[in-house]
């Protein structure tokens, strides 16, 4: 009986250490299944960008959207056979908003990705090695933060001489990774005391081999919900400076700068072709990656996933 016990005993044992936990794909999936918010609003963001990538390459080029006809200006989608009329520039709505959507999508993946890996890198260092290069690094964070981020976008996108896409890209970056390593900073932490990490560093390999290894496959379900939500705050933070005027030039077709037209008074109350679709695009877009996000969020913690 006790040979038969302990057979069991190490059989049970076996099993379970040979299961492999889910993944991130297989919890994510859980939780769209109690989630019909979420599960919508992948299918609609996927369609959204994959609509807005495809109509920017295949309907026509950049240089055709933006040639202007003040012939046709300002007409109405009846009065000018356009299923969303022309702006105040002559150009046709509808194509515009595709090739702003994709200047806008492209803004906020690469501002979201630049300071994630930003993020990731000076985050995972500070926590992993903690002491004086943690406290460094954290010092040097907190006096970055400290700036007025929105203040000095506003005054280097002024003083400067062209607005390209680039540029703006790197002051929106300059301001968004700190949040980032804040983030990979505390999950880095909590990691180096667990037992993995304190047995491997006894077996004596390599710090570089624990990072990215051990450490980082472990902190993907935080950077990944982090990452989504990200997505829909630079888009705002684009549209927002763009509407007031510090964001892209006019040569450059973002959603910020579609909504300029609703600035203008006789444009809100009569001529709503010229800024609403970009509106309710970008509702439509940061409701998707807010649903979505929050999903992803709650795959991160284990006390908020549907049992």
């Amino acid at each position: 009986m006790e040979q038969n016990t302990i057979s069991l005993e190490n059989k049970g044992l076996e099993m379970a250490l040979s299961t492999k936990p889910p993944s991130l794909f297989v919890l994510f999936w859980r939780e769209l299944k109690h989630d019909a918010f979420a599960f919508i609003s992948l299918f609609v963001l996927i369609f959204v960008i994959v609509a807005v990538y495809a109509g920017a390459f295949f309907l026509t080029s950049t240089r055709d959207v933006m040639s202007n006809n003040l012939i046709n200006q300002n007409q109405s989608p009846q009065d000018s056979g356009s299923l969303l009329g022309t702006d105040s520039n002559g150009r046709y709505v509808a194509p515009l908003l595709f090739v702003a959507a994709r200047n806008s999508l492209n803004i906020s993946f690469a501002v979201t990705g630049i300071s994630f890996i930003i993020g990731l890198v000076v985050g995972v260092t500070s926590g992993f090695y903690g002491g004086k290069i943690d406290n460094t690094i954290m010092r040097i964070v907190d006096t970055w933060t400290m700036i007025p981020a929105l203040m000095f976008i506003i005054a280097m996108i002024s003083i400067a001489d062209q607005r390209t896409v680039g540029l703006f890209i790197l002051f929106l970056t300059m301001f968004t990774w700190m949040a980032r390593t804040r983030l990979v900073r505390a999950a880095a932490l909590q990691n180096c005391n667990m037992d993995y990490i304190n047995a491997s560093k006894t077996l004596g390999t390599r710090n570089s081999v624990i990072i990215f290894r051990e450490m980082l496959p472990n902190l993907v379900d935080i950077v990944v919900a982090n990452f989504v939500l990200s997505l829909a705050a630079s888009i705002g933070m684009e549209t927002g400076l763009s509407l007031l005027g510090f964001g892209l030039g006019m040569e450059v077709p973002s959603l910020g700068t579609m909504l300029q037209a609703a600035l203008q008074p006789v444009n809100l109350q009569f001529r709503w072709w010229t800024w609403a679709p970009a509106l309710i695009l970008v509702v439509i877009i940061m409701l998707c990656i807010n649903f979505v996000g929050n999903a992803l969020q709650r795959v991160a913690d284990p006390k908020q996933r549907y049992q």
